[in-house]
């Protein structure tokens, strides 16, 4: 059958992507799982995999085409294939096999052929973008229960972490609703539904990291019987965190819509209602977690991001426009002491709310501090401690930040610096470099590749400005200013953080006299820029 490749929705506000680089060309036969296209959006580079064994039909995308999410990007002719997909079901996922094996009665089909071969889970990649056999299944008059497996979303993925769950067994969904936040080395994502349904099993628990490929939930699609431990209508109400679109009672409408709209097996007929246009704001993650803690309906919210993407900072100003930012909480009064008691000091409010708060130590802060210590306990740490008079460094900046404002550039100290480094590296080369501790080797660059540290709400994160050596100084600015922009906004692509052949930390900005700041593992070396004084 020819199976037609629709570009994924993978969520967080993506609305598009550019095709970067096929990798197969009409005619090749690939594998499942086949790295097929690289495809940029604005939170990653990612290689799309094949949903199925076939042979490549068409290419319906050029390199360098920005083209719609549900977009046919290519064909593939899976004839001849499809008993392979389904004998391998029943071995390829030894993991979900035995959960099913001891699963309630109902929970899953049995794992025999021919039901087993029609059921082979999907990745996210493919459960709502392409049409396989599991998809036909799923949107056929009787529905069908689809095991969603962790996605490979290419760049050396090799597992992810459930950071948190956003619905519960037993809630009904929308396609493209967010069911579960997963973070990976690269990033923290929101995955989406694949198509509209009942949740059936939560099949691995917060904090839990899990391979790709495993089933990490079931959903049952509209027709379909959902074998929850509990109907669907006593379901509890949602947690006050959870998004609007999942507060919703189980009999509402979404559980009739068929299932998987879009992906090639027909549309609902009935114009889209007001909440299926709600559940496709185009947000970042930040804005969307905000949105749900603050009880805020993103469809209310004017964005100021590039697309009309609602930014955290939308929702902030949206929610004090309202008043619903948290208040401070009010000052006690003191109380009537003797007159030889002095004056009584008035308790300083910490914070409002509880008096301890616990949040879980995971997602991108924890990545952050494993990677600290790493490279705490791998490289050995030396700081050697240096003033510098800067004078001249101040005045050339002050003539270079006038002109760079007449070519629309922001001309920070951070670029001099960077040119100095470089000028340094070149002296001392032994510092620009890594240690391969699997080859046991030390390797030097003939280039220098600048990771700059930047604070972001998550924490640290250093991105990385490629071939420093032959930039200059406005040129450096801009990249500069434009890199850290989008990381702080959380669109830093996962090849700008990887490749660094030494660091730069510029703590001036929060005071302090001097700090030492830890290795970028495994770069070689790290410089730390402190506060610029008078003497």
């Amino acid at each position: 059958m020819a199976l037609e490749f629709k570009l994924p929705d993978i969520g967080e506000g993506i609305a598009e992507g550019e095709i970067v680089k096929w990798l197969v060309k009409v005619g090749d036969v690939v594998k499942e799982h086949q790295s097929i296209v690289e495809v940029m959006t604005d939170k990653a580079t990612v290689e799309v995999p094949a949903p199925a064994p076939g042979k490549i039909t068409e290419i319906r995308a050029k390199e360098g085409d920005t083209v719609p999410v549900g977009s046919v990007i290519f064909v593939l002719d899976t004839a001849g294939t499809a008993a392979a997909p389904a004998a391998k079901a029943t071995t390829a996922t030894p993991s979900a096999a035995s959960k099913a094996a001891t699963a309630p009665s109902g929970a899953s089909k049995p794992a025999t052929p021919p039901s087993s071969g029609a059921m082979r889970a999907p990745s996210s990649t493919s459960a709502h973008a392409a049409p396989t056999s599991n998809q036909t299944a799923a949107a056929s008059p009787g529905g069908a229960t689809i095991e969603f497996k962790l996605p490979d979303i290419g760049e050396g993925i090799a597992e992810g972490e459930i950071v948190k769950w956003l619905v519960k067994a037993g809630d009904v969904v929308k396609e493209h609703q967010s069911i579960v936040e997963v973070m990976t080395d690269k990033a923290t994502v929101e995955v989406p539904a694949p198509a509209s349904g009942t949740i059936t099993r939560l099949l691995a628990k917060e904090g839990e990291v899990v391979p790709v490929g495993s089933v990490i939930f079931s959903l049952a699609t509209a027709g379909a019987a959902a074998p929850i431990a509990k109907p669907a209508h006593a379901a509890p109400a949602a947690a006050p965190n959870a998004a609007p679109a999942q507060s919703k009672p189980a009999h509402a409408p979404a559980a009739r819509e068929p299932a998987l709209a879009g992906a090639g097996v027909g549309k609902p007929s009935h114009a889209p209602t007001r909440s299926t246009l709600d559940d496709k704001v185009l947000a970042v993650p930040s804005a969307r977690r905000l949105a749900r803690e603050m009880e805020v309906d993103l469809s209310s919210v004017s964005g100021s991001g590039r697309n009309g993407i609602v930014r955290r900072a939308d929702v902030e100003a949206f929610a004090n426009a309202r008043g619903t930012a948290p208040a401070a909480a009010p000052a006690p009064t003191a109380a009537r002491t003797p007159a030889n008691a002095g004056t009584p000091a008035t308790p300083i409010s910490i914070q409002a709310g509880d008096r301890e708060t616990r949040t879980p130590f995971r997602g991108v802060r924890r990545k952050i501090a494993e990677a600290m210590v790493r490279s705490k306990f791998t490289a050995p740490h030396f700081t050697v401690i240096e003033e510098i008079d800067v004078t001249d460094l101040m005045k050339l900046r002050e003539s270079a930040k006038a002109f760079g404002a007449e070519q629309g550039v922001k001309v920070t100290i951070m670029p001099f610096i960077m040119k100095a480094t470089v000028l340094a590296l070149a002296k001392y080369p032994m510092l620009n470099g890594h240690l391969d501790e699997a080859a046991q080797e030390l390797v030097r660059y003939g280039y220098v590749n600048l990771g700059i540290a930047m604070d972001t709400d998550q924490g640290l994160i250093v991105p990385v400005l490629k071939e420093v050596q032959s930039k200059g100084i406005l040129q450096l600015a801009t990249e500069l200013n434009e890199l850290a922009e989008r990381t702080r906004a959380g669109k830093v692509r996962p090849d700008e953080l990887k490749g660094s052949t030494f660091s730069i930390t510029n703590a001036g900005s929060i005071g302090g006299t001097l700090a030492t700041p830890i290795i970028n593992f495994p770069d070689i070396a790290i410089l730390g820029v402190h506060r610029i004084v008078k003497r």
